[in-house]
C-alpha cells in the first residue's frame, strides 16, 4: 500500500511536471483560483486549442457551429441509445466476440474510506441523483488490479442492466482499441485524422495503445488522479462529469507516493498516473482547493492537459467514451 506524499515530499509529483512540461512552478501553468469555478474551463472553437495547449488550461468543443467538436467527431458516430445509432449495438455487431478487460468495484474496508477531506455527513450521498460506484483502489499500487477478461457482448449486455438498475458491477475501461478492438477502432479513424488535420504539430506524438475505449453505465466513477499525457477525451454516447483540480493544487490533494516511489519510476524510466485518495465529490468547500466541473455530452470533446487532476463520473444510462493521448505538447517550451 502506497502512503500519503506530505507537501515536502512530493518528488513523485514533481518528476511527472517534469517530465510533461510543467517544470518546478505547476503554478504557472494553473489559473488564478480566486476565479477557478464551475464557469472556468471555456467552450473555445478547434482554431483556439492551439492557445489552450499552450496554456495548459482545459477546455471543452461543443457541438455547436462548424469549429466546434464537429471539426473533430462526425455525426456518424455519434451514437444516442434509444435510436438506431446505439453505439453500443454496433459495437456489440462489430466485436462482440471479442474479449476485453473489465474493472471491478472496489472491495469495501479500510483500504476503501474517503480520506481526512471528505465529511461523514455527506460522504455517504452522491454529487447527482444517480448511484455511483467506484472503480479501483488509489492506496493500491495497482490502482486496478481488481479486474477480469469477459466477451464484450457479455459485457454489453451487462451494461444495459445496470443501466435499468441493475447493480454496477463491471466497467471497461483503458481498452486499446486497434489491437484488441480493431473493427470499432476503424470506424473510429475520422477522428484520428480529423485531430491530425487540425492540430498538426500542436501535440506531442500519440501516445502507443491510444486511443482507448471506456463502457460504463450505472454512474460508475473513477479515482481522483491525473496523467502525464496530453489527452483529448471525446464521449460518443451518454454523458461524463469531471471535477477538474489544477497542478498547483498537488500538494493539497494527497498524492500517493513520495520520494521513495519517485527514485524507483526514475530509475526504472516509467512516468507514471499519479493517484489520490482525497475525495473530489464530496469533502466540503473549505477543505478541498479550488474546482472546476465539466458537464461532456455525446459528441463533445475535452482538452485536458498533463498535470490537472480529475475525478470522474458516468452518466446513469450507457456511456461509451475515447480517449486520444498525446507525449507533451512543444508549446509548452517554447
Amino acid at each position: 500500500m502506497l502512503r500519503p506524499s506530505q507537501p515536502h515530499l512530493c518528488a513523485l509529483v514533481r518528476l511527472v511536471h517534469n517530465h510533461c512540461g510543467l517544470g518546478a512552478n505547476a503554478a504557472k501553468y494553473s489559473p488564478d483560483p480566486r476565479w477557478l469555478t464551475a464557469d472556468c474551463v471555456g467552450d473555445i472553437t478547434i482554431d483556439e486549442l492551439p492557445q489552450a495547449i499552450r496554456g495548459n488550461r482545459p477546455c471543452v468543443l461543443r457541438r455547436k457551429g462548424s469549429n466546434g467538436a464537429v471539426a473533430l467527431v462526425p455525426e456518424d458516430v455519434v451514437g444516442r441509445a434509444d435510436e438506431s445509432s446505439d453505439l453500443l449495438q454496433r459495437l456489440r455487431d462489430l466485436s462482440g466476440s471479442r474479449e476485453v478487460r473489465v474493472r471491478l468495484p472496489r472491495e469495501s474496508g479500510p483500504s476503501s474510506s474517503s480520506s481526512s477531506g471528505s465529511s461523514s455527513s455527506s460522504s455517504s450521498s452522491s454529487s447527482s441523483s444517480s448511484p455511483s460506484f467506484m472503480f479501483g483502489d488509489p492506496l493500491n499500487r495497482s490502482p486496478y488490479k481488481r479486474a477480469e477478461s469477459r466477451r464484450l457482448r457479455d459485457v454489453i449486455d451487462a451494461l444495459r442492466r445496470q443501466a435499468q438498475g441493475e447493480e454496477v458491477s463491471i466497467y471497461a475501461a483503458n481498452v486499446p482499441l486497434d489491437p484488441v478492438l480493431p473493427e470499432f477502432g476503424e470506424l473510429l479513424r475520422p477522428i484520428q485524422k480529423n485531430i491530425a488535420q487540425h492540430t498538426g504539430r500542436k501535440l506531442g506524438e500519440q501516445i502507443p495503445g491510444t486511443p482507448v475505449l471506456y463502457l460504463g453505465a450505472g454512474g460508475q466513477q473513477t479515482p481522483l488522479h491525473f496523467d502525464p499525457t496530453e489527452n483529448l477525451t471525446i464521449v460518443l454516447q451518454g454523458s461524463k462529469r469531471f471535477r477538474l483540480f489544477p497542478p498547483s493544487a498537488s500538494d493539497q490533494l494527497e498524492p500517493q507516493g513520495g520520494l521513495l516511489a519517485a527514485a524507483i519510476c526514475w530509475t526504472a524510466g516509467i512516468i507514471p498516473a499519479i493517484y489520490s485518495n482525497f475525495d473530489a465529490w464530496h469533502a466540503p468547500l473549505d477543505r478541498r482547493p479550488a474546482a472546476a466541473d465539466v458537464e461532456l455530452g455525446a459528441g463533445e470533446v475535452l482538452y485536458l492537459p498533463p498535470g490537472w487532476w480529475h475525478a470522474v463520473q458516468g452518466s446513469a444510462e450507457p456511456n461509451v467514451t475515447v480517449v486520444f493521448g498525446y507525449a507533451g505538447s512543444s508549446l509548452k517550451k517554447s
